[in-house]
């Protein structure tokens, strides 16, 4: 019974694994966000643009605004593949930033399906075990969840 139950952990451990390199391999770097013109706009902590930090999604890539310093990502990883593999929803995953070629936090536009909501995740850094999270990322998770503010 012992060796029945450490082949499923194993078995289990090995589907995880498999998917992640999945999830990993499916992301790819795109220059700019020409034809994302949905996720366009800027974005505040719950829709509040009197608050910080603030993220900008335009046709150049995206702009984040954290304790008063700007930085620009023209060349996110869109992670075109990051849900169920039927997945048919309105959900876009984003890794805007590499370091040492893992993904330190993901952004996920149009969560739980509602249009105008981002959220933003630590992933990789920022897990038990992992690394800690760099103060900006921080700062952008502890932020979430986002939503557009209105013009």
């Amino acid at each position: 019974m012992n060796r029945m139950k450490l082949l499923r952990r194993w078995a289990a451990c090995m589907g995880l694994a498999a998917l992640t390199v999945s999830l990993n391999a499916s992301a790819i770097e795109v220059q700019g966000l020409q034809g994302f013109d949905q996720l366009f706009g800027r974005y505040a902590p719950a829709g509040d643009c009197r608050r910080q930090p603030q993220i900008v999604i335009d046709v150049v890539g995206m702009t984040f605004e954290v304790a008063g310093k700007e930085e620009v990502i023209t060349n996110p990883e869109y992670a075109a593949a990051y849900g169920p593999h039927d997945y048919q929803g309105i959900s876009q995953w984003f890794f805007p930033f590499r370091s040492n070629d893992d993904f330190p936090i993901l952004m996920t536009f149009n969560h739980g399906e509602e249009e105008g909501v981002l959220v933003i995740e630590g992933h990789g850094e920022g897990y038990p075990g992992g690394p800690p999270l760099s103060p900006s990322n921080a700062a952008l998770v502890n932020g979430s969840p986002y939503a557009r503010c209105d013009p």
